[in-house]
Formats: structure tokens, C-alpha cells, sequence
């Protein structure tokens, strides 16, 4: 993976030059977590790709709970619970030889339910089925709920065997890892400090993931090899500073919007899940601020050339608000081409003969252009390939990246107290306290 930044422009090297230097301290203090190796510190999430002993008790739970017979997985849970989960799967669902489907249950919307009863349903044995439970902190409501009523499905069909095929996955010493240990239902704890949103290389990634048979010693590698990279002092050399810098004095520049522009659509996902981290750790208010000033990205996800044909025209001719980052492979692993006997020749005649992948790239290359040429601030991130090690590098980065740009635009980036104010009101509508 790379990351192509307009080094080109004299803003850019001012940009990293002085708000990398405000960054320096920062910096040292990540990568002290990185060599404590310890879960004490917010940051701590990036030692979860190297951490061996997390990695043994999923592989372990795995073996116990996975059988040739397996064919679905529900993953039960909202937001960091699952989107880190689904980024992963939905970009290599298209290459893997899977036996197996993760399902998300990640709503309380009817349908939703619907779809996961009717998989329940055409399971012919209690092997084909799997229902992972994922609340970090134990009490989220939609979770628990989804939980409880596809527990009483499996119920009615097979009993108290149910509870074999259920795992939790939970902060260690949280209500909801009790209840389950009381209940002989298999439990997996994930480090306390570390957010949701950061959790995807912890059991909340890593169980769903391996139980699928998705070779994940490949995706903790990229993500380990990233985070090196993303510790160095040398601003230049650190693609997560270099791009924190960058955001940040786009922001600084009053564009408040953050678009992912993605060219493969199984990578819309990922995305998704960088939504949440950009939007949850930033848009708050500045740690400290008297007067209650509230700072924070709007997060977007574009798919092309899909959205060329929606919003380009907003992108291209509207105003000048947005920062966008282009991510994408030039390797495509399937190609097609378009015949040189065609049904209408005269009709786009420069596409007779071209593949798939070719005609990609120069819709991707214009788009580029187009951005250009118009002075529209944007970066470049290049996969080597969809493959784990990449998504690894790419989701490590991201992380890390959102970790500076919170240090730059002083706020907390590892509290949510915005979506406990939702939680609350919820709460008191259906009678709880």
C-alpha cells in the first residue's frame, strides 16, 4: 500500500513542514504505547495486531465452535461491533472460496430480523449455525435484543444446545461477560480501553474472521508492518501524520466535508467503516473550550464510477467544501473484455477490444484529472491488492491517522459522549433508567 500525497504543492510541504512539527510530541507518545506493548494507554489499540495471545484464544474458541458443517455466522452487533468485521469480509467475499456467510444483524428493523430467522430456518442441523454476540460494553440495547430473539428461535428448534453455539464477545468484567459465564455460554473479552471503533484486530474482528476461514495472521501482519511506518518521527516517511497534517488544514481551510472515493465497490465497506471512526473520534467539542467550540468532519463515501453519475457534478461543479481520498487497486484479480464484434460498434467505438480494468483506470485517471483541474484538495491510496495484508496496512493506518488529526484539532478522539445522549433518551422511552 501507498499513500500519494501533491508533494508537488508548496502548501503541502508548508502544511507538513510546520503542523507536522506541533505533531512531533505526539507522535513519541503513540509510539511509546507501541513499545509498552501494554493495554494502559487510549492509544492502545495498536498493539492489538501483534498481540499473540488474543490470536491464540480466538484460534482456540474457533477450533471448539467450527466444524466443516458450519454455514452461517451471525454477527450480532452495531458500529465498531461489526463494521470493522463487514469492511473485511465484503472487500474479499469476491475471491475467497468460502463454505460459510457472515450475516449482520446490526438493527432492530424488522427485515433485517426477518432475513437472519429465515437462514435460522434453513439450517438442518444446530453445526450450521453460529451467533456471535458482540457489546463492548455489555448493555447496548439493539444487541441484546437481536441476541434474544434469534436465541429463541435456535431455541425452539434445538433446546438448551443453543447456548453451545453462541459466543459473547465483551469488555473483560462486564455484565453482559457474567451472565454468559453463568449460563455456560462461551465468552471472549477484548482490552477495556480499547474504543469499539478501534477494536477490529481484537477478538471482535478476529473471531468472526477466523471462524469464516479468513487467513488473518495476513491481515495482523499488514497492520503490524503499518503501524511502524506510522510511528516514525520523520513526518515525510509517516503516511497517518502526512495525512492527519493534511485534513487538518483542509479543515483549518473551512472544508468540512471528508469523502472516501472508492473504485472498487467491495470496498465500499471500508468506507462505511471509516465513517464511523472519522465521525464518532472527531465531531465533538475542543477538549477544555470555554466557550463550547465544536469541531468535526463530515464523512462521506462515494463508490466509483457509480457516484460519478449521482454527485460528480456536486464534487466537480458545487462548492468547494470537500477533502477527498481516492482508494483503490489497480489489480483486479477478475478481468473481462469487451468483444471486437460488438452488437452496437459505432456506439463508444474506444471501448472495443479494452478490458474491464482498463476502462476503470481511465475513468479513475480522469477523475483525477478532473479533481486537478479544478484545484480540489485530495490524496491517493493505493492497495497493491484486495488481499487481508493490504486491508491490514489500510485499516491500521486510518486508525492511526484519526488518532493525529484528534491531537491536532484538540479533542478528545477516543470518548463518544454525543452518542450516550441518544442512549439515554432511548432508554427512558422504553422504561428503563
Amino acid at each position: 500500500m501507498k499513500v500519494l500525497f501533491d508533494t508537488t504543492s508548496s502548501k503541502t510541504n508548508t502544511v507538513v513542514s510546520i503542523v507536522g512539527n506541533d505533531l512531533l510530541p505526539y507522535i513519541a507518545t503513540v509510539r511509546s504505547v507501541v513499545d509498552g506493548g501494554t493495554y494502559i494507554a487510549p492509544e492502545s489499540s495498536i498493539n492489538l495486531p501483534s498481540d499473540e495471545t488474543i490470536l491464540a484464544a480466538v484460534e482456540e474458541l474457533v477450533s471448539e465452535k467450527v466444524s466443516p458443517a458450519l454455514r452461517y455466522i451471525f454477527v450480532v452487533g452495531i458500529g465498531g461491533s461489526n463494521l470493522g468485521t463487514k469492511a473485511i469480509y465484503d472487500a474479499l467475499r469476491p475471491q475467497l472460496q468460502l463454505t460459510a456467510e457472515l450475516i449482520f444483524v446490526d438493527t432492530n428493523n424488522a427485515s433485517t430480523i426477518q432475513a437472519a430467522l429465515l437462514c435460522i430456518g434453513a439450517a438442518k442441523t444446530i453445526d450450521e449455525v453460529l451467533l456471535v454476540s458482540i457489546s463492548k460494553s455489555g448493555g447496548t440495547s439493539e444487541t441484546l435484543a437481536n441476541t434474544e430473539i434469534l436465541v429463541e428461535q435456535l431455541f425452539l428448534r434445538w433446546g438448551r444446545a443453543v447456548r453451545s453455539r453462541l459466543v459473547v464477545i465483551t469488555d473483560a468484567g462486564s455484565a453482559f461477560a457474567a451472565a454468559a459465564a453463568d449460563r455456560d455460554v462461551s465468552v471472549l473479552t477484548m482490552p477495556t480501553c480499547v474504543g469499539g471503533r478501534f477494536s477490529v484486530f481484537s477478538s471482535v474482528g478476529l473471531f468472526p474472521l477466523v471462524a469464516l476461514g479468513v487467513p488473518v495472521r495476513e491481515l495482523l501482519q499488514g497492520a503490524t508492518e503499518m503501524r511502524q511506518l506510522c510511528v516514525n518521527p520523520e513526518v515525510s516517511f509517516n503516511y497517518a501524520a502526512m495525512s492527519a497534517c493534511l485534513l487538518y488544514q483542509s479543515y483549518q481551510d473551512g472544508l468540512m466535508v471528508h469523502d472516501t472515493f472508492v473504485f472498487q465497490s467491495e470496498l465500499e465497506s471500508v468506507g462505511r467503516w471509516y465513517r464511523q471512526l472519522l465521525g464518532e473520534s472527531i465531531g465533538k467539542e475542543i477538549s477544555g473550550s470555554i466557550e463550547g467550540t465544536r469541531v468535526g468532519f463530515v464523512p462521506t463515501v462515494s463508490v466509483g464510477s457509480t457516484d460519478l453519475h449521482s454527485v460528480g457534478q456536486l464534487y466537480l461543479g458545487g462548492p468547494k467544501r470537500t477533502i477527498t481520498s481516492f482508494v483503490y487497486s489497480k489489480n483486479d484479480l477478475v478481468d473481462f473484455t469487451v468483444p471486437t464484434e460488438r452488437l452496437f460498434p459505432t456506439l463508444a467505438p474506444m471501448i472495443t477490444g479494452k478490458t474491464t480494468s482498463a476502462i476503470m483506470d481511465a475513468i479513475l485517471q480522469g477523475t483525477i484529472a478532473a479533481y486537478k483541474n479544478q484545484h480540489l484538495p485530495h490524496m491517493e491510496i493505493v492497495l497493491d491488492a484486495i488481499v487481508p495484508y493490504e486491508l491490514g496496512a489500510l485499516l491500521q493506518f486510518k486508525m492511526i491517522e484519526v488518532m493525529y488529526l484528534g491531537y491536532l484539532m484538540g479533542v478528545n478522539t477516543f470518548d463518544q459522549p454525543g452518542v450516550e445522549l441518544y442512549k439515554v433518551e432511548t432508554k427512558r422511552l422504553l422504561g428503563g433508567t
